[in-house]
C-alpha cells in the first residue's frame, strides 16, 4: 500500500508540474522536465538524507506514473477542475502523499527519531514543489506570506505520529498522515485560511 500510494503522489505532482508550466507556454519537452523535477525532488530529497539509493531512478513504474500523470494534465483537464483550479488540487494530494511517504520511510529506515519524522516527511513533501515553483521563477508556495503549505504536513504528521505511537501499522500511518494533510490543504485553499505575516520593524516597508 505504501508503495502503492507513493506512486498515485508522483502522478499528481506531475500532473501539478504540467499545471504550472502553463503560464509559461513551453513545448511538451518542457512541460514533462517541469513534471519530472516536480514529481521527484522529494522523493530524491528524502532518500538522500536517509542516505539510501533514490528508488524513483532504478523503478519504471515512477516513469509510468509520471508519464500518466502529465498525460492527464494535458488532454483531461476537466476531471481536475471540476474539484477547483488544476495546480492547488493536484498539489494539495501529491503534497499529502508524499508528506506521508517521507515520514513512514523515516520511521521504516529505524535511523531516524519519531518526531523528526515528522520533520522529514514535510521536507519529503515540500521538495517537489520547491522544484516547480522555483524553475516556473515563482516564489515557493512555503515561503509565501501566511500560506498554510508546510503547515498542513506537520499537522498531518503529528496525527500520524500520534497514530504510530498508539500502535497503528505504516501503512494505517501513511493513509492517516496523507488524508489529514490533503483535508487541511485543500480546506486551507477553499476557505482562505492564513497565518498571519511576520511585521519586520525598520525595513521601510508597506
Amino acid at each position: 500500500m505504501i508503495y502503492l500510494l507513493e506512486l498515485i503522489g508522483v502522478a499528481f505532482f506531475a500532473v501539478s508540474g504540467v499545471a504550472a508550466s502553463r503560464a509559461k507556454r513551453p513545448d511538451v519537452v518542457g512541460a514533462f522536465i517541469l513534471a519530472f523535477a516536480t514529481a521527484l525532488g522529494g522523493g530524491v530529497i528524502r532518500d538522500a538524507i536517509l542516505g539510501v539509493p533514490a528508488r524513483s531512478f532504478r523503478d519504471a513504474n515512477y516513469l509510468v506514473a509520471i508519464v500518466l500523470g502529465g498525460l492527464v494534465a494535458l488532454r483531461l483537464p476537466g476531471v481536475i477542475q471540476r474539484l477547483g483550479s488544476t495546480l492547488p488540487v493536484a498539489d494539495a494530494f501529491g503534497l499529502g502523499l508524499f508528506n506521508a511517504s517521507g515520514m513512514v520511510k523515516a520511521l521504516e529506515s529505524g535511523t531516524v527519531d519519531p518526531v523528526f519524522a515528522v520533520v522529514l516527511g514535510a521536507i519529503t513533501g515540500t521538495g517537489g514543489g520547491i522544484f516547480r515553483d522555483v524553475l516556473c521563477g515563482e516564489m515557493p508556495a512555503l515561503l509565501r506570506p501566511g500560506e498554510l503549505y508546510v503547515t498542513t504536513c506537520l499537522a498531518g504528521g503529528v496525527v500520524g505520529l500520534a497514530a504510530f505511537w498508539l500502535g497503528a501499522s505504516l501503512s494505517a500511518v501513511m493513509g492517516i498522515t496523507a488524508a489529514v494533510t490533503i483535508v487541511f490543504r485543500l480546506a486551507a485553499i477553499r476557505y482562505e485560511w492564513r497565518l498571519p505575516a511576520v511585521q519586520w520593524d525598520g525595513g521601510g516597508g508597506d
